[in-house]
């Protein structure tokens, strides 16, 4: 796994820098955490690169779609005919158009779309951090007949996952963010959790020299989080908005050498985050994790509240991403020799989060 990518930061890194450099540069500013967005709700993908860049976030999230429509553009770049889709629900997210596979269904990569936005503003001198939906993840989501499974549709899916994802390493991508949101569901099967596993082995063993991020659904994985961190991920995002239980396991279990996300910053809700309150849980997380395997991130992928106007929506994304940068670069982060007191999970009460949460 990369020690340091140059899509770390934009903000001070100077042109032509290598990551090497870039490492020593970062040192000298032990204030800053790096900072992702996990996706920002433009149609435009050059407005999303530019809205994220003066921000000053450091992961530049591409290759991101609204939920609703988000199972069909994956369908077609792998193919899949979309004429014929149907309105599904699903419990976590909602009301998406769901593909409906035919038996046997064939895949091949036919528009790499993430690789398309990645070479397009790389050749602006922006590195990015293109976004896949999870191969199970979007076989689960998808119409199927009752002749075919996830698993034999998932041996026929892989190749094509490989292909874009070799693609995207030889144009120098460094960071590929993988979604699953289907992690989020409590009652998984255990044949669903072996077609994860399955999958993540292969894509890491692929992958190169990028580094794979993995994404759960809203609410944290629950159940699922002994699982997960056995997953060859580079880096793992959690949910601490709605999914604050999992922080206690993961102080216990994460491995320090990998990448950690911190989602402590609501993406939809319209409450301002507690800033100083979570800076007491980063300083809590660095009693057993290193300041330089640290971002700081939303709870999920950045949208806008139902209802509002365009102009609604970009004063909100404003304030989402403007809690992110302060977080990860207002203050220094206590030395981890420094003692801290232990995790106390209604620490977390004061990040806000739904109204029927257990923090309020």
């Amino acid at each position: 796994m990369p020690l340091w990518q140059e899509a770390a930061c934009h903000d001070d890194m100077p042109e032509g820098a290598s990551s090497r450099h870039y490492s020593s540069i970062h040192s000298r500013h032990p204030t800053r955490l790096l900072t992702a967005t996990l996706g920002v709700p433009f149609a435009s993908e050059g407005r999303g690169v530019a809205f994220q860049r003066a921000a000053g976030i450091s992961h530049i999230a591409t290759a991101n779609s609204p939920w609703h429509s988000r199972i069909v553009q994956t369908a077609r770049m792998f193919g899949v005919a979309t004429d014929d889709t149907v309105l599904a629900c699903e419990s976590v997210n909602g009301e998406y158009r769901q593909p409906l596979l035919r038996q046997a269904q064939p895949f091949h990569l036919v528009h790499n779309w993430p690789y398309d936005v990645f070479v397009a503003a790389r050749r602006q001198g922006i590195t990015t951090r293109p976004i896949l939906l999870g191969p199970v993840s979007f076989l689960a989501l998808c119409g199927m007949t009752k002749e075919d499974n996830i698993g034999q549709g998932l041996m026929r899916l892989l190749l094509a996952y490989i292909e874009c994802l070799e693609q995207l390493t030889t144009a120098g991508c460094l960071w590929v963010q993988i979604d699953e949101p289907i992690l989020a569901h409590p009652e998984l099967s255990a044949a669903t959790l072996t077609h994860i596993d399955v999958a993540w082995r292969i894509l890491a063993e692929i992958s190169g020299g990028t580094s794979l991020v993995l994404v759960g659904g809203e609410g944290g994985f629950g159940p699922h989080l002994p699982f997960v961190l056995q997953l060859p991920f580079d880096g793992l995002h959690i949910d601490l908005v709605y999914g604050y239980r999992d922080l206690p396991h993961v102080l216990n279990y994460f491995p320090a050498d990998r990448w950690l996300s911190l989602g402590l910053v609501d993406a939809c809700g319209t409450v301002p985050t507690h800033i100083g309150m979570a800076r007491t849980i980063v300083d809590q997380i660095l009693n057993s994790h290193r300041r330089d395997r640290l971002m700081i991130a939303p709870s999920e992928a950045l949208g806008g509240e139902a209802g509002l106007n365009e102009t609604d929506v970009t004063v909100m994304l404003q304030q989402k991403i403007s809690e992110i940068v302060s977080l990860a670069a207002s203050r220094q982060w206590r030395c981890q020799t420094e003692p801290v007191r232990e995790f106390c999970e209604n620490d977390i009460r004061f990040v806000p989060c739904a109204a029927d949460s257990v923090r309020h």
